[in-house]
């Protein structure tokens, strides 16, 4: 008797990095290196905070009423 086969097929599609999907971020144009990058939300639902890919340029945006609806930025 050969083997059985399993069938996923019932199991419902994930996204490829579930984390990501769930996890609020800001985009973030770095304009001392030229680059973009995500700044995720701290842990504590304070502030967005994330560091320019290329020299490591620390950046934080504060969490706050009368804030902006705007998701993306330019730092200089």
């Amino acid at each position: 008797m050969k083997g059985a086969l399993f069938d996923d097929s019932s199991q419902p599609a994930q996204p490829a990095d579930p984390t990501s999907a769930s996890r609020p971020f800001l985009g973030v144009y770095f304009a001392c290196c030229s680059v973009y990058a995500r700044v995720y939300v701290s842990s504590d639902s304070k502030r967005y905070t994330g560091n320019c890919p290329k020299c490591c340029r620390r950046i934080e945006f504060l969490i706050g009423p009368g804030g902006t609806e705007q998701r993306f930025f330019t730092a200089y």
